[in-house]
């Protein structure tokens, strides 16, 4: 029995069986890579964060729309305006939506009919497209079949409907991405089936490395995904592709080793098992150094709190697994088939690399001439490198998506930033529905609009992005000249009617007088009912002006209300005593018998009466003159920068109009209000940053020293988010390079049993990455007109680049280490040998930028230029740069006896 099992341990039949059931473990327990890319997909903001501050606030709304997302229905008429038919099957669509809410989990519908304070914002100028928004509950389920089934029921006969929403290009961004996964896993082990094939001139040995390969891939992938679906591991879009490509170059690069190792062994005469072992133990220290290597350096991604850079770190257990893999799966079916394996083999004649060889030799031709050619033709494109990076997801997706073409609907018929606002959310202690706080929030959208790359703002004051006038001082300044102006007219022309009844008094008169002097004290009445008011805005505007201008107009109408109540006073008395003398006359004309006296007595009252006449029309010439004084004042304030003050009334506060507001723009409990900046540039067509940062920085001054002052204040956004996740990366960028560079540094270092030299040759990496990154941006813009990399295109081409540059420099620095001769005499043999080497490097980076460039995936064909651009620079400067500097250690301190301790 246990030769048996020995037997079978010689055979490597425990691998198999292992890898057998890890395969089958992997492909069961996976969880679906799609679903993971969609929900885990996107980069996870810190809960510090704007975006994620705003989003719990919005989350406690209420009015139905806590814990929903917003998706935007769009009708639009191509040829035109929208006919009456088409919007009455616009609003049969609506009505159809109201129906299916419950079932399509949609909590709030709002429409130009529902918000008609902001029907601009729902209605474009043009009158080709209407608006509705929707909010769906995020608990609703899986939000692509959601969407697919909204997007069936918005159909409308004769129009171009669209369902969209940044949430919704994100999500189409994802999904193009874990289709393009499955197209790029295809090719890539395609071309490595042929490339194999091509270089060992066999049917059998690519097969077994494609085996091998799919096996580690299928087993890497199952991991990684469990542990994000069952786990808090982070998870990014472009996870499983990383993982592929790194399958592939680690897997293509250690199997051309192993390959070449067992060839060379079975010419040699060793017998299958033998040449197994053999070649397994040629490669096993290389590998293990360049796995090791390539583990702590991903290992050391978890560090970084940015979720995206922290789910690389997940690259760490592929390489484990990959080297594993290497190890046992390959040598099974090469101890196995032995000769066989390389079926049918065509010997080819070996060709020594000469192109490394005149490389090499120009580096020790003339040092400092080669050196500066090198940063002569290099240089520039290093130094001219810009970090020009996109950080919008609509580029990532198809022109003729839903989404896309919704968001540019929306941009080109209400503005460039309608699709993608800025949402400011202000959430103060007490309520916000009174008159001081919507001064603030008034105040301060009118400042946000007048900011630069900012086209318009609604909010709970401005509910159509413009300012309501009869909730301004100077609106309202202008009904209360008009009152004014009528009410001097009318003690004008009373004034002049005085005047003639004081010269001609009669019975009748003096009933049409006493008639008037009735109407004049109710009219006095509420002109001093009016004064009140007038004196009370005054003040407030005019203290709002200047503390003088406050001081004259207070003066003016206090002077004015005792005026007034003065001639109110006497209007009372003339009223009376008229009514008296018209009893009078009356009881004289029925009774003859007492005309005498009473026309004695009438005689008596007539001269009282024009006295009493004369004191008022003095009276009401002096109250005519404070009028006009009145009239003057308050005209120049309503004219002047100081009356243009948001000032609501407590029985505008109750109108429909601002209750209609308040529903759409706080929240519940009202202590909660979003003001929507719209931006002038479309957050996928530029980015935002510095608007962003002089928006946040106005909001902040602008609510210094108000009732507001101590308000939490929120962005979201898709433009804040793009920001987040670009200040994100940009702060842990340069502590990843350091990361980068100290450990593969460290480690190549002990490798070679030098210092200065690593410094030398990582240099020169980094001045090839930056000289390619920069000629790949030029040649993208060249071919596609875009300027500007997707930001996570550095990441993709990141690990390519890392694995055969890291490769490259370990095996540079083992062949440093033990040389058998002085520096000069290795440099040039040392050197040149590599180059074989490098043909390896050379298919496994064929590979590698095929499978890139044939998904036709801008991201992944950016990825493609940085790789083949940097690549082919570090190839051609690499053997010149370690030559020339090389020789420059040996040479200078020979020259300068007090430098020869660095020589080594």
């Amino acid at each position: 029995m246990k030769e048996r099992i020995r037997q079978l341990h010689n055979q490597r039949i425990f691998s198999l069986l292992f890898w057998l059931i890890a395969i089958f473990v992997a492909i069961v327990m996976m969880p679906n890579t799609s679903d993971l890319i969609q929900t885990k997909g996107q980069p996870q903001l810190a809960n510090n964060s704007q975006p994620m501050i705003a989003r719990s606030m919005q989350n406690t709304w209420g009015r139905s729309l806590s814990g929903t997302n917003r998706v935007t229905v769009v009708f639009n008429n191509p040829h035109g305006k929208l006919t009456a038919t088409q919007q009455a099957s616009i609003d049969k669509t609506v009505q159809r939506l109201s129906e299916k809410e419950k079932a399509d989990g949609i909590l709030s519908i709002q429409t130009m009919v529902t918000n008609p304070t902001a029907k601009s914002q729902f209605y474009s100028k043009d009158g080709s497209t209407e608006t509705v928004q929707l909010a769906i509950a995020q608990n609703q389920g899986n939000s692509r079949v959601i969407a697919k089934q909204l997007r069936s029921q918005i159909r409308t006969a004769g129009l171009s409907t669209y369902l969209t929403s940044p949430e919704l290009v994100n999500d189409a961004a994802n999904e193009n991405i874990s289709h393009v996964t499955t197209l790029a896993a295809i090719l890539g082990f395609i071309l490595s089936l042929l490339i194999i094939g091509v270089i060992f001139k066999s049917l059998i040995a690519p097969l077994i490395s494609t085996l091998s390969m799919l096996m580690m891939y299928a087993v890497s992938l199952g991991l990684i995904n469990n542990l994000a679906g069952h786990t808090s591991f982070p998870y990014s879009e472009y996870l499983p592709l990383l993982t592929l490509l790194l399958t592939l170059i680690l897997g293509t690069l250690g199997h051309y080793y192993l390959f070449d190792a067992f060839k060379q062994s079975i010419a040699d005469g060793q017998d299958p098992a033998d040449a197994t072992t053999h070649s397994v133990h040629s490669i096993r220290n290389f590998l293990a150094i360049l796995g090791g290597t390539l583990t702590i350096i991903f290992a050391s991604f978890y560090a970084f709190r940015f979720s995206t850079l922290r789910a690389m770190s997940g690259l760490a257990l592929v390489t484990i697994i990959t080297v594993i893999g290497l190890y046992t799966i390959a040598p099974i079916f090469m101890q196995l088939l032995g000769e066989r394996f390389f079926w049918p083999a065509v010997d080819l004649p070996s060709r020594p690399h000469r192109f490394w060889n005149w490389m090499a030799r120009f580096g020790l031709w003339q040092p400092f001439i080669a050196i500066i050619a090198v940063l002569y033709i290099v240089g520039p494109f290093a130094i001219m490198y810009r970090d020009n990076l996109n950080f919008s997801a609509a580029k990532t997706v198809t022109p003729n998506n839903e989404a896309i073409a919704g968001m540019r609907v929306l941009n080109a018929h209400f503005g460039e930033g309608k699709a993608t606002p800025v949402t400011v959310y202000v959430r103060s202690k007490d309520r916000v529905d009174n008159e001081k706080a919507l001064l603030q929030i008034d105040n301060l959208t009118t400042k946000l609009k007048s900011m630069p790359g900012v086209a318009g703002v609604t909010s709970l004051t401005q509910p159509n992005g413009q300012p309501m006038n009869e909730y301004y001082v100077n609106s309202q300044l202008s009904q209360m000249n008009m009152t004014l102006k009528g009410a001097t007219d009318q003690l004008s022309q009373l004034q002049s009617d005085l005047k003639g009844n004081s010269s001609d008094l009669s019975q009748v008169k003096l009933s049409d007088s006493a008639d008037k002097l009735d109407s004049l004290v109710s009219k006095a009445t509420r002109l001093s009912d009016d004064t009140s008011t007038v004196r009370s805005q005054v003040s407030q505007v005019a203290g709002r002006a200047s503390v003088s201008q406050s001081s004259s107009a207070s003066s003016r109408v206090r002077n004015y209300q005792r005026l007034l109540n003065l001639v109110s006073s006497q209007l009372q008395t003339v009223a009376s005593n008229m009514r008296v003398l018209n009893d009078e006359a009356t009881a004289a004309g029925n009774d003859g018998q007492a005309v005498q006296s009473s026309v004695s007595d009438y005689a008596s009252q007539v001269s009282s009466v024009q006295s009493s006449l004369k004191k008022t029309t003095t009276s009401l010439k002096g109250l005519i003159k404070s009028y006009n004084n009145i009239y003057s004042y308050l005209s120049a304030l309503q004219a002047s920068d100081a009356a243009k003050v948001y000032y609501i009334t407590p029985e505008q506060l109750t109108g429909v109009q601002f209750q209609q507001s308040l529903l759409s723009n706080t929240s519940q409990d009202y202590k909660t209000t979003q003001l929507q900046v719209y931006l002038k540039n479309s957050a996928s067509t530029s980015n935002n940053a510095k608007t962003i940062k002089q928006l946040q920085s106005e909001v902040n001054t602008q609510l210094q020293g108000t009732s507001l002052s101590k308000a939490k204040v929120a962005y979201t956004g898709q433009p804040v988010v793009q920001d987040t996740i670009e200040h994100s990366l940009k702060a842990n960028l340069g502590w990843l390079i350091l990361t980068i560079s100290l450990i593969t540094f460290l480690i190549v270092a002990l490798l070679s049993g030098s210092v200065l030299q690593p410094i030398y040759w990582l240099t020169t990496l980094g001045l090839a990455i930056m000289g390619g990154t920069q000629l790949a941006q030029l040649t993208n813009h060249f071919m596609s007109g875009d300027p500007s990399f997707n930001w996570q295109v550095p990441l993709i081409a990141f690990v390519p680049l890392l694995v055969i540059s890291v490769s490259l420099l370990i095996q540079l620095a083992i062949s440093y280490r033990f040389k058998e001769n002085g520096m000069l005499d290795w440099l040039l043999p040392g050197v040149s040998s590599l180059g074989q080497i490098i043909r390896y490097q050379v298919f496994t980076t064929i590979i590698i930028c095929l499978v890139l460039f044939s998904t036709n995936f801008a991201p992944l064909t950016q990825a493609g230029l940085i790789i083949v651009f940097a690549m082919a620079i570090f190839d051609i400067i690499l053997p010149i740069i370690v030559t020339a500097i090389g020789k420059l250690t040996i040479t200078l301190p020979s020259k300068r006896p007090h430098l020869k301790r660095h020589a080594r």
